[in-house]
């Protein structure tokens, strides 16, 4: 059973914070702690599915916030792989934001982007919400590209900057930046790709 924790004014104090969670039951297992300063603001909830949310009560993520957010800095998770990018590449975008081939491409790709091998794309985004992932790969002197996008292995119709595909350069890295906005329950997508090279 899912047990939620609103918290109206929180304490700035370890042992406060910690006894108004334990009094709402959300810190209800052995082993629970608590440390540091805590500062809680109206409408934040606390799941003990693992779900963090403010401004919310049912978190559907590990953070879920409603309104506007304020961040420093993000680092985001890149997978760096020596290998080559050959004709079919997958992008699991539950295992990164960034995925880099250093080593010369043997081919055009056709790249697909899932959740991951075992979870869809479709069932890790819902309707009207959007993804950005940058795929990097690396051309020696036989130029090669990006010729296909798929989601969840389906071919996709890709929104080129400039209206066009662009095309491939040698001895270069090339970056993809691909946005997937989901606009439908039956996997429907919109994709908007643009490509940067650099030397």
């Amino acid at each position: 059973m899912t047990t939620v924790a609103s918290i109206q004014q929180g304490g700035t104090s370890a042992n406060s914070a910690a006894a108004a969670l334990t009094n709402l039951g959300a810190v209800n297992r052995a082993g629970d702690t608590m440390t540091g300063l805590l500062n809680v603001a109206n409408a934040t909830s606390i799941v003990t599915t693992g779900n963090v949310g403010f401004g919310t009560a049912t978190p559907s993520s590990r953070l879920h916030i409603v309104g506007t957010t304020i961040i420093e800095e993000i680092l985001e998770k890149a997978n760096v792989f020596s290998s080559a990018v050959g004709a079919n590449t997958n992008y699991d975008v539950l295992d990164c934001a960034v995925q880099y081939y250093t080593a010369n491409a043997t081919s055009n790709t056709t790249l697909n982007i899932r959740g991951n091998s075992t979870v869809t794309l479709n069932s890790v985004m819902s309707v009207n919400q959007s993804l950005t992932l940058s795929f990097i790969m690396t051309n020696g002197a036989t130029a090669y590209r990006v010729a296909n996008i798929q989601l969840d292995a389906v071919n996709t119709a890709i929104r080129w900057s400039g209206g066009s595909a662009p095309t491939a350069c040698s001895n270069s890295a090339e970056a993809y930046a691909v946005t997937v906005v989901k606009t439908g329950t039956a996997a429907v997508y919109n994709i908007f790709a643009s490509k940067t090279q650099f030397a």
